[in-house]
Formats: C-alpha cells, structure tokens, sequence
C-alpha cells in the first residue's frame, strides 16, 4: 500500500449491538485510494458496502458496538477528530456521499436551489447565500441539468435528475473525495447509462476522487481504476480493475465474474450456491469457505492477506505457497 495515497483505511471496524450479539458489519478492512482514481467497492446486499460509507463518514447509529481503525485524509488520521471537528471539517467538506435513495435524501418542501446550497452555508459562515446559488447554479451546469430546474421541488424532477441534483449536492463544497452509493440503482438502463457518463465527464474534468458501492458488476466497469470486493463484511480481494475482470483470484470474484453475461461470449451463467453467513456470528477460518467449491482442511483457519506479483491482494489460502515462492 502506497503512502501516498490521498485517503488511506487500515483495520476498519464497524459492529453494531443488538440483542442476539454484535454484528460484524465491516471487519478489519484496509486499502488505498490515490486522487484522481475511483474505488469500486463490490459484492453482495448485505456484505457491508453501505455500513463502509457510515464508517468513513461517521454517520453512525447509536447502538454501535465497536468502531476502530485509522481513516488517514491527506496523512491524517481523522478518527482522531472529535464528532464537532470531523463535522466541520471533514464530513461534506472534504468527503461528501452520493445517498442510494435520490428521492428520499432530498426534502420534498424545499427547492432545489436551497438544498444544493445547504452545505456551503452550513459549513462556510462567511459566504452569503447570493454566492451559494452561484455554485449551486455552477454544479447543476456540470452535471447536465438546466438552471430553471433550481427553482423546483424534487417531485417535479425524474429519478434521473433527482440522482444528478444530489451528485451536484455532494459536489458543491468542491470534497476531496466522493463516496457514490448505489449511484444507478432503481434507474432504467438508459437513464443509468447517462448517469455513468455524467460521472466519467465529471472525473475527467475535475480529476475527481471517487469510492464507488455497487452490487453492479457492470457498473463498475464503466468508471472503476480499482476494484475491491467484500464479502461477509471482509475485504477478500482488492486490484486493479484491469486485472480483475480478466484474471479475478478469490473463488468469490471468479463466481460473481462467472455470473455476469456478455456481449461477446455465449457463456453459460453460473451462480453461487448457499447463502452469506451471518454477520452476528461468523463462522471462524475462512468466511466463504461453505460456499466455496475449492475449499480444502486449511480454509477452517482465518486466511491472511496475500499479495501476488501484480500489486493483487487476496484473502484465501490458496495462494499461501506463492507468496511464500515470491519472498523466498
């Protein structure tokens, strides 16, 4: 993991109390994100991705069981910060989210205009609100939407111009780094392929910093530079996504590739038997391991992360030997 990277995650933790234990939502995770790339963070419903989102933001529910790690911005450690400095300075500041829900993020009484506008005159006392709608007019340009739209309440947009105002609201405070949820879901094909486009014009233009959630294979692939893929609320694979579309490692990857169709092979689909375990209490060894058709006597022990030759990182015991071979 490179230094230098804009935002840095080491041993990430996330659990939330309930009744019957806590549940492991985000276990342990670690990666890198350098500015200008997008971070496609990829799996299942359920495996963690949003409860992520709530980590590194701080958005976090009152029956937190553990909450740990280092979230290092621009080489520093922000979880450090107390709730009243990370609001200020870092939340919508210098990391802002694009919410999975357009319709129900955005206040049904309140032009749009004024919601765009909210967090730079929440977060700058000395800008006035004339020069807040100047921005707000400037983000709703780059996201393609026309200025007469400011003046209208979100029920009069379509769900695709809902998904670009709040995008133009995450953009407005000019953050560091955008955290995209689920950007296209709930979208027709046609709609989403826009969206994805607006997003790719915005990256290039601006050298925008992206973490991109989707259980969407294919979405990832539009705008992705790394691809990684959680699963039961761990990390198990992480690299570039050149390498992982044709060569994915983790038996996870290969299955969730294996289950994707495409445009120039006639492949028969597979999918994965058995479901996720639960996160309340995880099976020890290898999370995957039920579900895994290679699994062998080792897969009962908790993997390590191996790193292979081409920068790829994978949580699986099969690839023991080759870094052993590598740091012979």
């Amino acid at each position: 993991m490179s230094n230098n990277a804009l935002l840095q995650v080491r041993n990430l933790k996330l659990y939330f109390r309930t009744n019957n234990g806590p549940v492991q939502a985000v276990d342990d995770l670690s990666f890198d994100l350098h500015k200008g790339q997008t971070l496609a963070i990829v799996g299942e419903s359920g495996c963690g991705k949003t409860s992520l989102t709530r980590a590194l933001l701080r958005l976090l529910p009152r029956n937190v069981h553990t909450y740990s790690g280092q979230i290092i911005l621009d080489g520093v450690d922000v979880m450090q910060y107390s709730d009243e400095q990370f609001r200020k300075e870092v939340r919508w500041v210098k990391m802002a989210t694009v919410p999975q829900a357009s319709m129900n993020s955005l206040n049904p009484v309140i032009r749009i205009e004024d919601q765009i506008a909210e967090p730079l005159l929440a977060h700058d006392r000395t800008m006035t609100k004339k020069q807040a709608a100047k921005r707000a007019a400037e983000v709703f340009s780059i996201v393609g939407l026309p200025l007469d739209f400011l003046q209208r309440y979100p029920f009069e947009l379509s769900g695709g111009m809902r998904q670009r105002a709040t995008i133009a609201m995450a953009l407005v405070t000019n953050p560091e780094v955008v955290i995209l949820d689920e950007p296209s879901s709930a979208l027709d094909l046609l709609t989403q392929a826009n969206l994805m486009n607006v997003l790719k014009k915005i990256k290039h233009d601006f050298d925008t910093t992206y973490i991109l959630i989707t259980h969407d294979i294919g979405t990832a692939s539009e705008l992705a530079d790394e691809i990684a893929v959680m699963y039961a609320g761990q990390m198990v694979e992480n690299c570039s996504a050149k390498y992982f579309y044709t060569d994915a490692h983790h038996p996870y990857s290969r299955k969730l590739m294996a289950s994707v169709p495409t445009l120039r092979e006639d492949k028969e689909l597979e999918f994965i038997p058995g479901q996720p375990p639960s996160l309340i209490n995880p099976p020890t060894g290898c999370r995957f391991a039920a579900r895994c058709e290679k699994k062998f006597g080792k897969c009962s022990e908790e993997p390590n992360t191996k790193k292979l030759p081409n920068g790829q990182t994978v949580k699986c015991w099969l690839y023991e030997d080759l870094e052993g071979k590598l740091n012979a």
